[in-house]
């Protein structure tokens, strides 16, 4: 995953990678000089979607780890908001249950689709299944 804004570039090891570590690790980078600014661990059984950044901000969906079994399964996801230039935590939403698509991908995730005028909307990374928008 790639995303960059607000002098922030982020990157996610991909734990697909065939480490056997499914801990995603979401890391941002100062766009100036390259180096590392800050990192986010998942926690264990967990992996993170397709960030955003906006207006100084890092929205992300945090989800299980899915595999090719779960297609069709309904998963909770929480949706970040971190500080772009520092990964501190700014808000934590729960979000509602959401449909994972039937036809099992390689890359399942949930992304963040766009940040406009206060909503969030929320989706499957294929455009496949529901779109959730979160409003504050």
């Amino acid at each position: 995953m790639v995303a960059a804004g607000s002098g922030t570039v982020l990157a996610g090891t991909d734990p697909k990678d065939g480490s056997g570590d499914h801990d995603t690790v979401l890391r941002a980078y100062d766009i100036r000089d390259g180096q590392s600014s800050w990192q986010l661990r998942a926690p264990t059984g967990q992996e993170y979607g397709f960030p955003k950044i906006a207006d100084g901000r890092v929205y992300v969906v945090r989800q299980p780890f899915l595999t090719e079994g779960d297609t069709g399964r309904r998963i909770h996801g929480d949706l970040l908001v971190l500080d772009a230039d520092t990964g501190r935590l700014l808000h934590t939403l729960r979000l509602p249950s959401m449909t994972t698509p039937d036809d099992y991908d390689y890359f399942v995730k949930l992304a963040v689709v766009d940040i406009a005028d206060g909503a969030v909307s929320i989706g499957w990374r294929d455009g496949e299944g529901g779109l959730l928008i979160a409003t504050d």
